[in-house]
């Protein structure tokens, strides 16, 4: 560990930020329409673990630089919160529900991700493509209220 490093390790803006959008990002939709308030409850507590944002490392020592990363899957849609290093790696939270899409964005891009993946065959997908290639970026509808808060944060970061 790089003494420059230890500032990083007690980081309280990153944590904090991190607790907040566990509870922002959320499916309470989808946990009430699927189970009503059983599903906001159990919802809850899984904010309350992180067990519904999952976390997605990547090797610190690559060329990827944590901002690029989160630019890359941002163009597609991917929110990202609640980073920071440890050890060698480099590690980020997202939605459970765009686990999948961003593990196979950052493996298709070249990013080297060194934590488990949640689905094996996005490694041989993404063998399909040169690496450093993006799937085509869908434009999303900006205006939202979500949109501004996120807009809001990136500012303060």
């Amino acid at each position: 560990m790089d003494l420059l490093d230890l500032p990083a390790y007690f980081d309280p803006i990153n944590r904090i930020e991190g607790m907040i959008s566990t509870f922002r990002n959320a499916d309470w939709h989808n946990a009430y329409a699927q189970r009503g308030v059983a599903g906001l409850v159990d919802e809850f507590f899984a904010c309350v673990f992180s067990s519904n944002a999952p976390t997605i490392r990547v090797a610190r020592g690559s060329p990827w630089r944590g901002i690029d990363i989160e630019r890359l899957l941002a163009r597609h849609g991917v929110k990202v919160w609640d980073r920071g290093i440890a050890g060698d790696d480099l590690y980020f939270c997202v939605k459970r529900r765009q686990l999948k899409w961003a593990e196979y964005l950052l493996l298709r891009a070249g990013v080297p991700v060194t934590s488990a993946l949640s689905e094996p065959r996005n490694a041989h997908w993404a063998e399909k493509y040169p690496p450093g290639s993006e799937p085509p970026t869908r434009r999303a509808t900006p205006g939202s209220f979500s949109d501004w808060i996120d807009q809001l944060l990136a500012f303060l970061r």
